[in-house]
């Protein structure tokens, strides 16, 4: 089969495929469904997990898609690939697959990085009782996230951002934009007011699937960062931390530490590694996300600038959505031929090592 077919066209697609090649490949399957948030129609949302290996086994794997929605299209692509392709006839003995679908399936459904609340799942793990402080975002707020998309409107903001670069170093301008913010709920990677479901839901799949394990690894599927096709697993230990040495061992240079500066990203707050680390401390864990790259950085941001002013209008001008939809999934989700064959490589790639590093 081609690698383009494991693709999905939409998220309904996604999951479909999804669940027919677990249930092909006799995987135990837990569906866990969004109470409040719907998808386009007013269709429901649905959280998956599919389990294979030994039930009562002590090391784990674990693979996590659609964390920023409509990152979804790689990560779906690649679960259903290595599902149709046998990894569950592949893990090794005294070792469990747990293969999450769709983190945020309401990002996925509606081609949104955000989740129904517009809080980025990847910020969303921090103590709402001290929520962590971004000085540079609050300042730089209003040219980050305009509240006007017109070809002026968006030339001031690009202008004052650049100043902002030119004063502190283009680096620290990304920082102060991505690394995650608690203020602005109107705005860009807004790490929510509360625990979103979808947090919620992944510390319940840890209680139900992952209790007793001593040893895990997990990869969490990402795009947007990097030139088209690249592709790193990002870190956030530090060199020199065991679970660096244990991250270089399964992935040798193609790990990179977003707290050491090696990484297309920047260092992040309330991020799903930090949490699990916290709710598995008495794991040895193992946790990278394989990001892969699809266009410049410029055009990623500017589409995540107009998707989050669409989803902001009380009545959204629908002359303009198919064209800011589109923009947004091209600049998550190449869809062509050539990108899918090489994320692939990227992908497959990494699992290997990985079930190697448990048996």
């Amino acid at each position: 089969m081609a690698i383009g077919n494991y693709f999905p066209a939409n998220y309904r697609e996604g999951r479909a495929a999804f669940i027919k090649a677990a249930d092909k490949a006799g995987m135990d399957i837990t569906t866990r469904v969004h109470p409040a948030a719907k998808g386009p129609r007013g269709r429901p949302l649905f959280m998956d997990v599919a389990c294979a290996g030994d039930r009562a086994a002590k090391r784990a794997l674990m693979l996590i898609s659609g964390t920023h929605g409509v990152e979804g299209y790689f990560g779906s692509g690649v679960q259903t690939g290595l599902l149709r392709e046998g990894i569950a006839k592949r893990v090794p003995k005294g070792v469990k697959l747990i293969v999450l679908h769709a983190l945020n399936p309401f990002g996925f459904a509606w081609d949104r990085r955000v989740n129904e609340d517009n809080a980025d799942i990847n910020r969303n793990f921090v103590d709402y009782r001290r929520l962590p402080a971004n000085p540079a975002y609050d300042a730089l707020a209003p040219w980050i996230a305009p509240k006007e998309i017109s070809e002026a409107a968006m030339r001031e903001a690009n202008r004052k951002l650049g100043d902002y670069a030119s004063a502190h170093g283009p680096f620290a301008l990304q920082t102060a934009i991505s690394a995650g913010q608690y203020n602005h709920a109107d705005g860009v990677y807004f790490g929510g007011q509360r625990e979103s479901w979808s947090s919620s839901m992944l510390k319940d799949v840890i209680t139900e699937h992952l209790r007793g394990i001593t040893k895990m690894v997990v990869i969490d599927y990402h795009t947007g960062l990097g030139d088209c096709g690249a592709a790193e697993m990002i870190t956030e230990d530090m060199p020199g931390s065991p679970a660096y040495a244990r991250q270089k061992t399964i992935w040798g240079e193609a790990i990179k530490s977003s707290e050491a500066g090696e990484s297309v990203s920047a260092p992040l707050t309330g991020t799903i590694d930090k949490a699990m680390a916290k709710w598995m401390n008495k794991a040895e864990l193992t946790f990278a996300a394989l990001e892969v790259g699809t266009a410049p950085m410029r055009d990623v941001f500017n589409a995540l600038r107009k998707d989050n002013w669409l989803h902001l209008q009380k009545k959204p001008d629908r002359s303009l959505w198919a064209g800011i939809k589109g923009e947004i999934r091209a600049a998550f989700y190449p869809d062509t031929e050539s990108w899918k064959d090489k994320v692939w490589e990227h992908a497959v790639g990494t699992v290997d090592p990985a079930l190697g590093s448990l048996a």
